[in-house]
């Protein structure tokens, strides 16, 4: 049996004495929950995992990207083999191919985004 290390027992304690369970719940909802992003140009992509391990499915594969800087408001994910880089701002997302240049999806949002919602991986940085 291993035993957790002492710095994550203290903050899991302070997040069961502070956290209120629905916020608990819907970090971990949207963590397991896949979310299809619809694009503009008729193409989408699949998200999920946690945002330091996000899984991004694009036709027919799964990319493991690895979340990098990015400008405050925005996230960024890349997976350095295949060249994708996807980018995250409050209204959309876009998909592109950093080797070749190219935009592969553009204005792509998810149901909760086009019903007026924050992006849930903006929303989970909070």
């Amino acid at each position: 049996m291993r035993l957790l290390p002492s710095k994550f027992v203290s903050g899991l304690g302070l997040c069961l004495a502070l956290c209120s369970p629905s916020l608990v719940l819907a970090q971990e909802s949207s963590l397991t929950i896949p979310h299809i992003w619809s694009c503009s140009n008729n193409e989408r992509f699949i998200t999920s995992g946690p945002v330091n391990k996000l899984q991004v499915q694009w036709r027919s594969k799964s990319y493991e990207m690895q979340k990098e800087t990015s400008l405050p408001g925005s996230m960024r994910f890349k997976h350095h083999d295949s060249g994708l880089d996807l980018v995250v701002i409050g209204p959309k997302a876009m998909l592109f191919n950093i080797k070749t240049g190219n935009r592969l999806a553009d204005e792509c949002k998810t149901v909760a985004m086009k019903e007026g919602k924050e992006a849930h991986l903006l929303a989970l940085e909070k």
